[in-house]
């Protein structure tokens, strides 16, 4: 990707990529247009591990195998205008070389995605009440248990997507833990915020919601607020003694209540502030309760699978606005001043429908041509095939994106895509699967 002869090349933009991130290499490639030129960099191991990702990556654009070690002098002789990038994986790996290098987006305060690190920023900008406590090791998981007190959640201080969450309900869970886990570092046990329902009533919504925001240096903008489809929770069916927790769906614009809404975007900028959050897109849960709303997380990278969700209707490419802000002051100011807004023409559902059982392979035999039949449907990203291992689509059977009018139109076409999905997929389960319980054809949305 160069600029026109006569024109100011475009600077360089290094992206720190690994396989299954917020963005893959042809999303990447088409957000750069006009604003930079990527440079791909992957670490030793994860090349040796992708070879096929990094031949395909170097068909496109430039590509460095970084050098085990200390890899700051190999990233400061590429001359990078601006570092990023959209795995979470390699966020802190990607700090430090923004630190090192002293390029727009090093973080403020030492590693901000960690989760214990935000609980204790929260707490001192007074925005969490919540009780918390570092675990890493059996006796510290008794210690914190005594002082969080229960309900808790047993989760990983580095890690999405319900990956190695725990809920711990009672006395009886705490002591399946004990009996189970053999990985003790890393830990944090929180207080469990008191389940609830989502604002607007609709059965199907989760009681969480998202927002993604584009920081530059002096401005915020909270470009989208997403409602979710509820998780998906297998208890004590994890391994070292962790639940299955599955996201499961995101829906835009959301259907909260304004005033709601409202509170949930001040929520986002006092957890970014406390953060020191600057010069890249971060990604907040918040879970709203019946009267506040409270900070679950926030991740320092673009949110999976939303621009998908956004472009159709008319919002930004928050993947483009990341390789922007990225540069510093200018184009991602440029975004902030004149965003790019939902032309309220309808709602896009992403659904990411989970296999109740993860080991295994693929019993069902499905195509791209059965999803795109299911009413609404206008994109399949990923099917599940027959005879993979069910872990070779992380443990999905299928991501679709839906397309409707009307939030009316929305509730029955959800329903009946996850029906028809479970309906598809039945020879490997899915029709017995308790999450189906909230997506019941009887139940009326107001």
């Amino acid at each position: 990707m160069t600029a026109p002869v006569g024109d100011t090349p475009l600077p360089p933009v290094g992206v720190v990529h690994r396989p299954y991130g917020a963005a893959g290499l042809r999303e990447i490639y088409r957000a750069a247009r006009g604003i930079c030129r990527p440079v791909l960099l992957f670490r030793r191991r994860v090349a040796e591990q992708h070879p096929e990702l990094v031949r395909l990556a170097q068909a496109m654009v430039p590509v460095h195998v970084l050098p085990d070690g200390d890899p700051g002098a190999a990233v400061a002789a590429l001359g990078l205008r601006g570092l990023t990038t959209f795995h979470d994986d390699e966020l802190d790996f990607t700090d430090d070389l923004l630190t090192a290098l002293g390029l727009p987006g090093a973080p403020a305060t030492g590693r901000p995605w960690d989760k214990l690190g935000q609980r204790r920023a929260f707490e001192r900008a007074g925005l969490s009440s919540l009780r918390f406590a570092r675990v890493d090791s059996r006796q510290g998981f008794d210690r914190a248990v005594r002082e969080v007190g229960l309900p808790a959640v047993l989760k990983p201080r580095r890690a999405v997507g319900g990956q190695g969450v725990t809920f711990v309900r009672d006395r009886g869970d705490a002591d399946h833990v004990l009996a189970h886990r053999h990985s003790w570092g890393g830990l944090l046990l929180e207080g469990m915020i008191p389940p609830s329902v989502h604002p607007s009533g609709v059965p199907w919504l989760a009681d969480f919601v998202s927002v993604e925001t584009i920081s530059t240096s002096t401005r915020r903008l909270h470009c989208a607020v997403f409602d979710k489809a509820p998780v998906s929770v297998r208890n004590r069916a994890g391994t070292d003694g962790a639940d299955i927790v599955r996201v499961t769906g995101d829906v835009v614009p959301s259907r909260l209540p304004p005033e709601v809404r409202a509170l949930v975007l001040k929520r986002t900028g006092e957890a970014l502030d406390a953060l020191g959050a600057r010069h890249r897109v971060t990604h907040t849960e918040l879970r709203v309760t019946p009267t506040d709303v409270e900070v679950i997380e926030v991740n320092g990278r673009v949110g999976g699978h939303l621009t998908r969700l956004l472009r159709p209707l008319g919002g930004p490419d928050l993947v483009r606005a990341a390789l922007a802000v990225a540069l510093g002051e200018g184009a991602g100011d440029r975004l902030v001043e004149h965003p790019a807004e939902l032309d309220g023409t309808g709602f896009m559902v992403g659904l990411f429908v989970p296999f109740m059982h993860q080991e295994g392979t693929v019993a069902s035999r499905v195509t791209r041509a059965d999803l795109r039949a299911l009413p609404g449907v206008v994109g399949v990203d990923e099917v599940a095939e027959h005879g993979a291992e069910r872990a070779d689509t992380a443990y999905r059977a299928a991501n679709v994106t839906v397309r409707c009018a009307t939030p009316q139109e929305t509730d029955a076409t959800v329903t009946q895509v996850v029906r028809g999905i479970a309906r598809l997929f039945a020879a490997d389960g899915l029709e017995t699967d308790p999450w189906l319980r909230h997506f019941t054809p009887d139940r009326r949305s107001p």
